[in-house]
């Protein structure tokens, strides 16, 4: 058996693998709410044996331990010293059940223990779990376990894919991660490869002399999520288990009175409505993490590690979703949802705040009365921006508050999402009359005389 789980948030992908004849399994990669495997391994009559970890991740908490709660084994590769239970293979071992054969190869570069498992299936094709080492259109970065490391790194990464790229070109080639991860550059959407098709089309295996390679690999490394450093150790020492493998966690509904004690302690009020709605009106102080699939992404990036959160949802099931989210990034002080969202906050009498939004229209000519902060990424800015705009990325907008000017601020982006949480960062700084642009850059130049560079 083979199923694939996705999580288009994280952009990251697990594997349930197993032996259909005998009913085991092994769970590859395994995210935190680890009930979906058990439920899937249910579902297939197989059990799962063993818990495998390509390497101590970096995006996402792991649900290795929430595993082995159960009695699953973990393994790792050679040198994982994880704080909790595990086996630490070494290269070249064999994992057998049933008809299934895993096969570990170690491939350094992406981290020091990081292993890629081939699975052999009489009547399958081989398929190559890869991790973090190949992924379909790149390769790893060689730089999260540490900038002296990273170099010494990037030459073993290129070592270890020139060992996998010597197997059979129709070898299957499944990853740990797809387009939008920030564990590698150019990661295509596809869900899977082969070797062959890599060899043929990856840019990054078109260099075969090494310092080429690394030099290559380390000019193009993407932005690094401040959470990265924080998720490695939780990984490393093993996350606090939550009994996650019996389903989702309890999420309270709190009265608006109590919300607004929680908040007047520290606690972050999450607000998940669109960006009209919160600019309308919100809780005074809240952030603006608009519902989808991106909301643990963004809070790994904004949010401190471990303050107590509070969620405002016009869907109840909105913010039971986005509780998930927040968990597979290590966000675990939950204290609940808002019982009957910002309504009821506000037929509470509790504070409120508003945000203008402004038109696309406003930011022409040289006499705009807004200093334009731009929360794109910096290829995004370079790409082209409104002349005299200031460039912070959203997620550096935290750690970078002192270099936002005292002056009035209009906060713009792509299409309206980076910018209305930026603009909810400022406001709950103190920064007084923020604004924020509708509609984004891509507002400006459907303009018919946008100027810009």
């Amino acid at each position: 058996m083979f199923q694939r789980f996705y999580d288009e948030g994280l952009a990251q992908a697990s594997f349930l693998v197993g032996c259909d004849r005998t009913g085991q399994a092994v769970v590859i990669d395994p995210r935190r709410d680890a009930s979906v495997y058990v439920e899937a391994a249910r579902q297939a009559g197989v059990t799962i044996a063993a818990a495998i970890e390509t390497h101590v991740h970096a995006d996402f908490v792991s649900g290795a331990r929430e595993l082995a709660s159960m009695g699953v084994r973990v393994i790792t590769g050679p040198g994982a010293g994880l704080g909790f239970e595990h086996h630490e293979t070494r290269d070249g071992d064999t994992l057998a059940l049933g008809d299934l054969t895993l096969t570990f190869f170690h491939t350094p570069g992406h981290t020091y223990e990081h292993v890629a498992i081939a699975a052999d299936l009489p009547g399958q094709p081989r398929r190559l779990f890869t991790g973090d080492l190949l992924f379909v259109g790149g390769v790893g970065r060689p730089d999260l376990v540490g900038d002296a490391q990273t170099r010494e790194l990037a030459n073993q990464l290129f070592d270890s894919l020139q060992r996998v790229m010597r197997m059979d070109r129709g070898v299957e080639v499944h990853a740990g991660h797809g387009a939008g991860s920030l564990c590698g550059a150019g990661i295509g959407s596809e869900p899977w490869s082969t070797i062959g098709r890599e060899a043929d089309q990856n840019p990054m295996l078109r260099y075969t002399d090494r310092e080429e390679f690394v030099a290559a690999v380390l000019a193009d490394l993407p932005g690094r999520p401040p959470y990265f450093a924080r998720m490695k150790r939780v990984n490393q020492e093993g996350p606090e288990l939550l009994g996650l493998v019996n389903g989702p966690r309890r999420l309270p509904a709190i009265k608006p009175m109590a919300a607004a004690a929680l908040a007047a302690d520290g606690a972050i009020v999450i607000d998940l409505r669109g960006a009209d709605a919160f600019a309308a009106a919100h809780p005074d102080g809240a952030i603006n993490l608009g519902y989808g699939n991106k909301v643990g992404y963004w809070a790994g990036w904004v949010l401190p590690a471990d303050v107590p959160l509070l969620l405002v949802a016009s869907e109840t099931a909105h913010a039971k979703d986005a509780a998930v989210q927040l968990l597979r990034v290590g966000f675990d002080r939950l204290e609940g949802l808002v019982d009957g969202g910002f309504d009821a906050w506000q037929a509470a009498g509790l504070p409120t705040s508003a945000i203008v939004q402004v038109p696309a229209d406003d930011l022409r000519g040289d006499r705009r009365p807004y200093q334009v902060l731009d929360v794109r990424s910096a290829n995004e800015w370079k790409a082209g921006h409104l002349p005299g705009s200031i460039n912070i990325p959203v997620g550096e907008l935290p750690d970078r508050m002192s270099q936002v000017p005292d002056a009035a601020i209009a906060t713009i982006c792509e299409g309206g999402y980076r910018s209305s949480l930026a603009a909810s960062l400022l406001a709950r700084e103190g920064v007084a009359g923020v604004v924020n642009v509708v509609g984004g850059m891509a507002a400006v130049r459907a303009l018919p005389e946008a100027t810009r560079t």
